[in-house]
């Protein structure tokens, strides 16, 4: 009879051996990966916080407005769509025949101005001398008018001559006087200094600065490219009609691109001036631009928009605001190109990681044991 329970007895503490074993496992599951999932996350939070990132970027460059200067019917236009243009180079054309016509009236009314002002220098020249004159002739007889006193407080002669005496030193004085208010009114039409030179007085300066500007304006009737880059459209064609101000087409200029992000404010915490930085674009998914944090804008998007939130309602909504930070893009060789408005993601390094007092500050119970 033993021998026949043995195999039984024996297959029995086998199970129960496994059955043990199986607890066990079940026992150190239920309490390692608990306990290993813990500190996945605990060291995943406190090293997490180094690095912000977001999608919500794009690549910005420099795009120049181009506008005419100056009104007139377009007569070329030599810019085309996506064409290469250098600084300087010729792009519109506008007819400059009335411009050439404005620059010879002007030059016409300087050279007026001119000669008005020379002869007005010259008449006051000619009265400088007629005063002279006049002050000479009212001394001599003044002179005369005096001998003549005393002549007839002696008798000698009439009262009549004497009269005829004073007539004439008192028209010589009167002469005097309008030739110094003749002095005086030319002077006046010279300006303050009437001996300056005649491109000094302010007549001939209004007209030369008139001359100036008509000649600036035949100037504008070239209209060239103000930085180098690349033509995005051109919706113009010869003959239109053009006026001064109105945009013409755009230029992509050669300036460095950058990349503006859009983080929310609560990641922007611990983010400075001069971190590093990576940005991949969603076109090229491979590649990885290294960057740096240029600057941080003083405003958030929202202060910005047409229609700015009105946060003093009553249906007030708090919403976690972006700000723009501008990331400067380390040129590195054998970049593809880049294209303004292209979606990226950007990642920032701030270069600091939580620590165990962080994580106890989350529950308010700790944090006041704490202190």
């Amino acid at each position: 009879m033993p021998n026949e329970q043995s195999p039984i007895t024996l297959g029995g503490d086998e199970e129960l051996k496994r059955a043990k074993a199986a607890k066990r496992r079940r026992l150190v599951l239920l309490g390692v990966v608990p306990l290993l999932a813990v500190t996945a996350a605990i060291g995943f939070w406190l090293h997490g916080a180094r690095y912000v990132a977001t999608e919500n970027a794009y690549v910005k460059t420099d795009i120049a407005k181009l506008a005419a200067e100056i009104s007139g019917r377009v007569i070329e236009v030599r810019a085309n769509a996506h064409m290469k243009v250098t600084q300087g180079d010729v792009l519109v054309r506008i007819d400059p025949e009335p411009f050439k016509l404005a620059v010879a009236r002007a030059q016409a009314e300087l050279d007026a101005a001119r000669r008005e002002v020379e002869t007005l220098a010259a008449t006051l020249k000619e009265a400088r001398v007629e005063l002279r004159d006049a002050m000479d002739r009212a001394v001599y007889f003044r002179k005369r008018l005096e001998r003549e006193r005393q002549l007839v407080k002696r008798g000698v002669t009439s009262h009549a001559r004497f009269d005829e005496m004073e007539n004439d030193a008192n028209a010589a004085d009167d002469r005097v006087t309008l030739v110094r208010q003749k002095i005086q009114r030319i002077q006046a039409s010279l300006g303050s200094d009437p001996d300056q030179p005649v491109d000094a007085h302010p007549l001939v300066r209004t007209r030369m600065a008139a001359l100036d500007e008509a000649r600036l304006d035949l100037a504008r009737t070239t209209v060239t490219a103000p930085a180098s880059g690349i033509v995005v459209t051109v919706p113009l064609v010869a003959g239109e009609q053009i006026t001064a101000a109105e945009p013409l087409f755009a230029i992509v200029t050669d300036t460095p691109p950058w990349v503006d992000a859009n983080f929310k404010e609560t990641e922007l915490t611990h983010v400075r001036p001069g971190q590093k930085a990576t940005v991949v674009l969603d076109i090229y998914p491979d590649v990885t631009w290294q960057a740096e944090v240029e600057s941080i804008s003083p405003a958030t998007g929202a202060e910005f928009a047409i229609l700015p939130p009105q946060n003093a309602s009553g249906n007030w909504v708090k919403v976690v605001q972006r700000l723009p930070v501008r990331l400067r893009l380390i040129p590195h060789s054998d970049a593809p190109p880049l294209r303004a408005g292209m979606t990226a993601t950007a990642t920032i390094d701030t270069g600091r990681q939580r620590s165990v007092a962080d994580l106890l500050g989350i529950f308010p119970a700790w944090a006041r044991a704490k202190d």
